[in-house]
């Protein structure tokens, strides 16, 4: 637990160094901005001072334009030292982060090419059980087919074997009634 706390810790005390570092950057160049920018607003005031006898500009004029050209100077040199130190370390982040994203990509794509591989594996695998369910489901159709003809069948000879016995019966039951009009006309003859 320590030292899971110890690495979050180092963690975040990475993450704010390099957030502070960003910042100070930043601050960095404005602050050498807004210093040039003073500079040139009092190279344009020098520029414009004419303090000579004659109307022009003096010689104490001129050297302190000189000096402030200096000044500007130095701090362009400065603002592109902060520019470049910046720009260095952008593209230092930046080939860090396209070197990760590289590996991240490299397994991406074996995880996807396993999972791509399993999933046929596991197509295949169920393409085979899919024939086999087609095979019983085609034996069990047979089967049943067989049944209803066996059941039909039986039903079909029990249809004709009662239609032929209602058929006697018929028969029977009008050779009795056939029976018995001639014995009641031979009961009527000897009677009369």
């Amino acid at each position: 637990m320590k030292k899971i706390f110890a690495v979050i810790m180092l963690c975040l005390l990475v993450a704010g160094a390099q957030a502070q570092t960003e910042v100070q950057q930043e601050d960095k160049l404005s602050r050498l901005m807004s210093e040039r920018e003073q500079l040139i607003l009092e190279y344009q005031y020098l520029r414009q001072q004419n303090s000579s006898f004659w109307g022009t500009q003096s010689k104490k004029d001129l050297l302190n334009i000189i000096e402030t050209l200096k000044k500007i100077i130095n701090l362009d040199s400065e603002l592109v030292a902060a520019v470049k130190e910046s720009s260095l370390r952008e593209y230092a982040k930046t080939a860090v982060q396209t070197k990760r994203e590289g590996k991240l990509t490299l397994e991406d794509q074996r995880n996807f090419e396993k999972q791509v591989s399993s999933l046929k594996s596991e197509v295949k695998t169920l393409e085979s059980t899919l024939r086999k369910k087609d095979k019983e489901l085609a034996d069990l159709k047979t089967q049943v087919k067989a049944g209803y003809d066996i059941k039909y069948g039986k039903d079909k000879v029990i249809s004709v074997l009662a239609v032929g016995a209602f058929i006697l019966l018929m028969y029977a039951v009008f050779l009795q009634v056939r029976l018995n009009k001639a014995s009641s006309k031979a009961r009527k003859k000897k009677k009369a």
